[in-house]
């Protein structure tokens, strides 16, 4: 959720990016570590006026200083760029992102007689009347003059009902400010609860989605279909429903995924399909012209161009080469209790149904398996093996050089 709001953030122009955390989330500091962003601790939890003043002070007098709730992730750059904006235009000490929405229930701005910011009343401290009557509310977006910031924060007290230091009582300090008001209400939403945060998450699914649909994608069902920010997928690529696409997932152009499939931290190459009911796990590499089938699984396995795995296979920590095909029922056995083992199998091959390979295995180019064989030893080249264990029957003469066929 931060992410989406560094992001909004970052892509506005900010610099000098400051973050103010709880200590006790090392999840959130090492993931702050991670973008290059060092972390401001707030020990104790007094207020968001209590939390700016762990800035010091002489790193905001003087500068344009951006202050976000961390809790937004649906705020947009375009927006952070139109606050920013008229801050600079009005060249008032504050200025203070709005929103109208009778569903929402936080912070309410009180306006004056002549339409200019009165007051901002917490949640907390908001009487019935005022709940009623005032639907316009505090977006947690706000742009000051450094200078003027911190000559208004020595000036807060923590006089109201949750005995905190109020962000928002330092425009009792500050005058005039100017107040943008927002379209989007959803660009307001605080995640504070996980109600919120399943409509956020909806929200963001939904801006996703259409951003893939207008760079070419087919999305055939939006409703059902789930992807992830970070995913990239290219043009003509077509979606199924009930796919589930997650991490740092590529898929090239003119693929078809799903129905069904689950893939996470994996790559597609072009003119590839998958499913349905498939599964790519991290690591998982499948080049172009490669069909994966129905009721397949593949985690750490690189699949080359043009092979197949149509369906009921499991294939863990293998490198498959190109032109190859897996028989229905295929296992790589990767794991033997201690380790993980690779497989490989070379170009060309063709692996017979309800084959088990136990790994570390190879199969050579070319090679062959019967029916419900079990490796356990390296296959040659243009060999074919059958049997448990299975033997070598068969050899042929390979050319090294060759495309395989």
């Amino acid at each position: 959720m931060l992410d989406y709001v560094l992001d909004a953030v970052t892509g506005a122009g900010a610099k000098d990016i400051k973050v103010i955390a709880n200590p006790h989330h090392a999840e959130v500091a090492a993931h702050l570590d991670e973008r290059g962003i060092a972390p401001t601790f707030q020990r104790e939890p007094k207020g968001t006026a209590h939390a700016l003043l762990q800035i010091p002070k002489k790193e905001l007098d003087g500068k344009l200083v951006l202050v976000v709730n961390g809790d937004s992730p649906l705020l947009t750059s375009a927006t952070v760029q139109q606050v920013v904006h008229a801050h600079r235009e009005a060249a008032t000490p504050a200025t203070i992102a709005s929103v109208e929405d009778p569903t929402r229930d936080d912070g309410r701005i009180i306006r004056a007689a002549d339409g200019s910011l009165g007051r901002i009343v917490e949640r907390k401290d908001a009487t019935p009347e005022i709940k009623k009557s005032v639907h316009e509310f505090n977006v947690g977006l706000y742009c000051f003059d450094g200078t003027q910031l911190t000559a208004a924060l020595e000036k807060v007290s923590n006089d109201n009902n949750a005995g905190e230091f109020y962000l928002t009582d330092v425009f009792l300090h500050l005058e005039p400010v100017t107040v943008v008001k927002l379209v989007d209400p959803n660009e307001a939403m605080g995640v504070k609860d996980r109600i919120r945060l399943a409509q956020a998450t909806a929200i963001i699914q939904e801006r996703i989605l259409e951003q893939l649909m207008l760079s070419g994608v087919t999305i055939v069902d939006p409703s059902s279909t789930f992807v992830d920010a970070s995913v990239t997928i290219g043009q003509d690529t077509v979606i199924e429903p009930f796919t589930i696409l997650k991490g740092k997932t590529s898929i090239g152009s003119d693929s078809h995924i799903g129905p069904h499939v689950h893939i996470e931290d994996a790559r597609i190459g072009d003119r590839s399909d998958c499913g349905p009911f498939a599964r790519l796990r991290p690591g998982t590499e499948v080049a172009d012209d490669v069909h994966i089938g129905s009721f397949a699984e593949l985690v750490r396995t690189r699949v080359g161009r043009g092979s197949r795995v149509p369906h009921v296979s499991y294939l863990g920590d293998t490198d498959l080469g190109e032109d190859a095909n897996i028989g229905a029922g295929t296992i790589t056995a990767n794991f033997d209790g201690t380790n993980k083992n690779r497989t490989k199998i070379g170009d060309g091959a063709f692996v017979g149904v309800d084959t088990m390979l136990v790994a570390p295995v190879k199969l050579g180019k070319q090679s062959r398996t019967g029916a419900g064989s079990v490796v356990t030893k390296d296959v040659p080249d243009g060999a074919t093996a059958v049997g448990v264990p299975a033997r070598v029957v068969r050899r042929k003469t390979v050319d090294s050089n060759s495309e395989p066929q």
